[in-house]
């Protein structure tokens, strides 16, 4: 072999030499990098792979009355998460899911994509499966490495219908709202109190959700619980409600619209709280149908009248053009006013309920008794419209009660400035003289309706109304009670509240309204029958509290195209009403 031949093949031999090292370099360079520069984060990355943390619901806080009675509260249920690191096929996998609980495929993607979690999780994209769902998909689990079935709970109400409005129902949060309460720790598809007290609390009733920390195997199924922080239930909250009055008011309110109240004017407690047509709350939790969501829009059963409802408020009205005429000086209860059946001003006749009848002579005692048109459209009419927009507002009809419900309206109190802007028309006597009456443009919510009263059985001092009577620690199990607040004061006379009162005792002593009296118990009471501007359909109200020198309780009763064409028609039922609650709290303990 020459010296060329021995010159190239020792070049050769450097060269494979030379490429060898360098890439012997370089396979160094790339494990110093990973296992000493890099180590740390791929131990964690490996970490991560392996652990996992769970977060599950903590229990709702139950909801009962005043006895005890479970009127809300939770139920073992199901839910099924996605972990998307662990999905090999999602259109597969997240496929079968939706096609075991009719969710839509695209759907459970766009759950997934905007969760905003990192890729090891756990994504809740389907809550309250049935046993059945559970139980197929358990089934399948093991060929679906990025779904879990994991135990939850889901609302229930024993009761049914009762008290559905009070209590309202639990959902989904929505986009809106994980917008404000994000910062709150809620993610999507939590459920968040939607309506009632559900809504109103939910603060209390939300608890604390459990943290586990588990291992898991290469198929992403947990092998190990490692760590755990329990979820602490939310608390229990006790109504002031009792079951047994809501059910009376149910029962009499029936298949027609409207509302029925019973409360403690000592204290605002709401012993019953009743709207008509009303809904079962159960049917949010597993989805309510097309057919049950139709009929309910259709007649409005979602709809809280007891709160939310603005109604003419009829002859109810009379005690504030009553407290005007006395507290302004335009009449003395001595004052007397000829009822010929009717009233004509401007050219036009104001009649009398009674025409063409007449009541004859009227003081401000018997017109309450006789609910006398003549008398109280006179008074308005002498009283005026600025003074009796004053005692409109004394009694708070424009302002909200601060019932502890949500969407409580307001009622309405009618200005001159109002009309002339509304209707390009001025006022005039006979708008003042229908207000005078409970009629024309002035409205009334049957929770401010029975408010006014019971400020009134009170000598004026109006205690907010509340529903809410005590919490309750779900670990110390100690309450803590509600503080009862008064409202206002009307800054009304004794002397005018007196003579009020008296008026409105006879009328529980006249004519149809006797039939509500509950043995030797004062009653007083007013009725009112409200034109709607359909022939021979009407609302009608009546309202009392007793016993008069004492009162422990107001009731109130109101319909909505009403069954009556005279709110006269309905002291048989406030009867009831009465007799029930002295049938339970006696004359003189009431409530309390």
């Amino acid at each position: 072999m020459d010296k060329l031949q021995r010159f190239r093949q020792t070049r050769r031999f450097l060269a494979v030499t030379i490429l060898f090292t360098v890439i012997l370099l370089g396979i160094v360079a790339r494990l110093y990098f990973l296992q000493v520069v890099k180590g740390t984060y791929y131990a964690g990355v490996a970490e991560d792979n392996r652990l996992r943390i769970i977060s599950t619901d903590a229990p709702r806080g139950e909801i009962r009355d005043r006895n005890g009675v479970i009127l809300a509260t939770d139920v073992p249920s199901f839910d099924i998460v996605v972990t998307t690191y662990d999905l090999k096929n999602s259109n597969q996998e997240l496929g079968v899911v939706a096609q075991l609980t009719g969710a839509k495929l695209q759907t459970l993607k766009d759950t997934v994509k905007k969760a905003g979690v990192g890729p090891y999780t756990p994504i809740t994209v389907v809550r309250n499966v049935s046993k059945v769902v559970a139980l197929k998909l358990a089934e399948q689990e093991p060929d679906l490495p990025g779904i879990q079935l994991i135990m939850s709970t889901k609302r229930s109400y024993p009761q049914g219908t009762l008290a559905a409005h009070v209590l309202g129902y639990t959902g989904e949060i929505g986009d809106t709202e994980l917008q404000a309460l994000q910062t709150k720790g809620y993610v999507m598809k939590d459920t968040i109190g939607k309506e009632g007290v559900e809504q109103q609390y939910e603060s209390l009733l939300r608890g604390q959700k459990s943290q586990k920390l588990i291992e898991v195997d290469a198929g992403g199924k947990a092998v190990k619980t490692l760590q755990e922080k329990p979820a602490v239930p939310g608390k229990s909250i006790i109504l002031t409600i009792d079951v047994r009055l809501q059910k009376m008011c149910e029962k009499l309110l029936g298949n027609n619209q409207g509302a029925a109240i019973i409360m403690d004017p000592r204290n605002g407690e709401l012993l019953a709280l009743a709207s008509a047509p009303t809904f079962d709350p159960n049917k949010f939790i597993s989805g309510i149908s097309s057919q049950d969501w139709k009929t309910w829009s259709a007649r409005g059963s979602l709809f809280d009248r007891a709160i939310a409802g603005t109604f003419p408020p009829a002859s109810t009205f009379k005690v504030v053009t009553g407290t005007a005429g006395l507290e302004t000086h335009t009449i003395t209860d001595r004052s007397i006013i000829y009822c010929g059946g009717g009233l004509t001003v401007g050219g036009r006749l104001f009649k009398c309920w009674i025409w063409p009848g007449r009541h004859g002579n009227e003081d401000i005692y018997k017109a309450y008794a006789d609910s006398c048109d003549s008398y109280f459209y006179t008074v308005a009419r002498l009283t005026g419209i600025e003074s009796m927009d004053t005692y409109a507002h004394k009694y708070g009809i424009d302002k909200l009660t601060a019932v502890d419900l949500p969407g409580e309206a307001t009622g309405f109190v009618p200005t001159p400035q109002w009309k002339l802007s509304k209707y390009k028309q001025a006022w005039y006597d006979g708008d003042t003289m229908n207000m005078g009456i409970g009629q024309g443009y002035v409205l009334e919510t049957p929770i401010r309706n029975i408010s006014i009263y019971s400020s009134i059985a009170m000598m004026g001092t109006l205690w907010r109304p509340h529903l809410l009577k005590a919490s309750v620690d779900p670990v110390t199990k100690a309450e803590t009670q509600t503080t009862p607040v008064v409202q206002s004061t009307l800054g009304v006379s004794t002397a005018t509240l007196t003579a009020v009162r008296q008026g409105l005792y006879l009328v529980s002593k006249t004519g149809g309204d006797a039939r509500i009296q509950v043995g030797n118990i004062k009653i007083c009471a007013k009725t009112g029958t409200a034109e709607t501007g359909t022939l021979n359909v009407y609302d009608t109200w009546m309202v009392a509290f007793a016993p008069m020198d004492n009162p422990t309780v107001a009731v109130l009763l109101m319909y909505e195209d009403s069954p009556y064409q005279r709110s006269t028609s309905m002291a048989p039922l406030l009867h009831d009403m009465l007799q029930q609650y002295f049938n339970l709290y006696g004359g003189k303990n009431g409530s309390n």
